[in-house]
């Protein structure tokens, strides 16, 4: 579902009621707007359980978050949004 939200003259923005469970947002620039990607305020206890892993928390992070902007920005390619 998607919302129109302000942008104030400290450039931050509100966002809706529904999201203030999540304690913060990925920002991905991709040109012309920008995807944001919401994070759990506890993500270990949110997600625990879900998968098994031989890598740690870290390395399994940094690894989301290149696939997450490899992905949105060949989502914004394939609509003509990215160089």
């Amino acid at each position: 579902m998607g919302s129109v939200v302000k942008i104030d003259n400290r450039g931050r923005i509100r966002l809706p009621g529904r999201l203030a469970k999540y304690g913060s947002v990925i920002i991905i620039d991709v040109g012309e707007y920008f995807i944001g990607i919401p994070i759990p305020k506890d993500p270990l206890t949110a997600t625990s359980g879900i998968i098994k892993s031989e890598k740690s928390v870290g390395e399994l992070k940094k690894e989301a978050e290149e696939e997450a902007a490899k992905d949105a920005l060949e989502r914004a390619r394939r609509m003509g949004h990215a160089d």
